[in-house]
């Protein structure tokens, strides 16, 4: 019986081996990108469950489009939620490339722009397909610094004073240009509602956003994350 005991537990061993190693190869090849140092250091959980993700991806590379979909949208939510208390280059950086980018998913068929606003409605979009990896990873160092400042250097929350003016011109420039198909912003989760107008609009609405001045812009953006909780 003694040699099955040690088998067994050359077995295990080489298993936990084998596990250590998988989780160092994928933290070590995360890591080669900046804003997963940013993610280790102020998510922790969150780069844990990428490196987990991260090692089905090493054993079956032809999941490398799921990988990617799935990290950006983690990043993207947690930026999401930084967005309140970032610095103002940062908010409006990544609010300008996200507008950038809903512009070239608005001329994909489908309702891609629409998952990549309201990914929670439908579930986000298939970035890895649509979007060069180039362009990927400049958006993921704009959503690293949003986590990075905010956690950092965090900007206090405007007071709702600062910003009702600015948010009442917007809406009502929007109802202006869409009349009562504007409604369909704060109707996004109906399923009557037309997807590739509601991305129109919702870029329509960034678009005056970042026509501010900054210092009002990146307000204005930090109150509407409250306002969506």
């Amino acid at each position: 019986m003694k040699w099955i005991v040690i088998i067994l537990v050359l077995i295990v061993a080489g298993a936990v081996g084998n596990y250590w190693y998988d989780g160092y190869s994928a933290r070590s090849a995360l890591l080669q990108q900046p804003v997963y140092h940013v993610i280790r250091k102020h998510e922790p959980q969150l780069f844990d469950k990428i490196v987990e993700e991260y090692k089905v991806f090493e054993r079956n590379e032809s999941r490398r489009e799921d990988f990617v979909n799935f990290s950006n949208y983690e990043i993207s939510l947690a930026a999401t939620q930084h967005l309140a208390h970032a610095s103002q280059e940062s908010v409006l950086a990544l609010v300008r490339d996200m507008v950038s980018t809903a512009r070239k998913l608005e001329t994909q068929p489908g309702d891609t722009c629409f998952r990549y606003w309201f990914p929670l409605v439908s579930g986000p979009p298939d970035v890895a397909k649509v979007i060069d990896a180039k362009s990927q990873a400049h958006t993921l160092e704009l959503m690293g610094e949003v986590i990075r400042s905010a956690e950092e250097n965090p900007v206090p929350l405007p007071e709702g004073g600062n910003v009702k003016d600015n948010l009442a011109n917007v809406i009502n420039a929007t109802y202006e240009q869409y009349g009562a198909d504007a409604q369909m912003m704060a109707h996004a989760d109906d399923e009557r509602v037309d997807r590739t107008k509601v991305c129109t609009i919702t870029i329509s609405v960034y678009d005056r956003i970042l026509g501010l001045p900054p210092k009002q812009a990146a307000e204005l953006i930090r109150a509407m994350t409250q306002v969506r909780k």
